[in-house]
């Protein structure tokens, strides 16, 4: 079993509207973590990596019912997760010092 799902903090993330990801954007690259991203929707699920600007650079995505997508990242480092069949934006997952684990539902 990876690391990243041995002790990782859970986030289960929120619907947000559209207007709210604008002000969200890297800040810097220096505090490593990881993030994995469990899928339990119908749909393959979009991952954005928001970069230094604000603007949605694609890290692929995570295969529907039970897909999974692990990644390195920083903890100043948002991520946009997006429904591929609706394009609605299902959340932003802010990384924190612990690995953590998103599950998509």
């Amino acid at each position: 079993m990876s690391s990243a799902l041995q002790d990782p903090a859970v986030f289960l993330i929120q619907p947000i509207h559209p207007d709210n990801e604008p002000g969200s954007k890297s800040v810097s690259g220096d505090k490593a973590t990881k993030v994995t991203f469990i899928n339990n929707r119908t749909n393959p699920v979009q991952v954005w990596w928001l970069n230094y600007e604000g603007k949605r650079v694609s890290y692929g995505s995570v295969a529907g019912k039970g897909g999974i997508k692990e990644q390195d990242t920083y903890i100043t480092h948002p991520w946009v997760l997006v429904d591929e069949s609706s394009q609605a934006v299902l959340g932003i997952y802010h990384p924190s010092a612990r690995p953590g684990r998103v599950i998509l539902l």
